[in-house]
């Protein structure tokens, strides 16, 4: 397989479980994947090495994903990589109403895998 058709996909999540799940899940699935612990440490990765979407918890310490989200889209150069929300906050499709799409956790691997498919293949 050619290295330049592998899509690469940022988990962000302070949670070592869901990290590990996400990715896992992810690369079975033929993507490669990156992991942050919070807003900060991500918002660092796509400067360094933008993906080609974003999958993010709401709720985490230091940077949380409401702030990341929203100083993503005040970034001009990347505010345009696809945003997926995997969050147990409640409102949480109030707090990043431009994101690609929404799910609780616990997640539902099939509709995962549909969706981030329907968004970069």
């Amino acid at each position: 397989m050619n290295d330049q058709a592998v899509k690469k996909i940022l988990v962000v999540d302070d949670e070592e479980d869901v990290r590990v799940y996400l990715t896992t899940l992810l690369e079975d699935n033929g993507y490669q994947t990156m992991q942050a612990t919070d807003g900060d440490v991500a918002f660092r990765m796509v400067h360094e090495d933008p993906p080609d979407l974003i999958t993010l918890d709401l709720q985490m310490p230091n940077e949380t994903g409401t702030r990341f989200f929203r100083t993503l889209m005040k970034d001009k150069e990347h505010r345009g990589i696809p945003v997926i929300v995997i969050s147990g906050l409640a409102g949480r499709h109030l707090a990043v109403g431009d994101a690609r799409a929404v799910f609780d956790k616990p997640v539902d691997k099939d509709e995962l895998l549909a969706k981030v498919r329907e968004i970069i293949g």
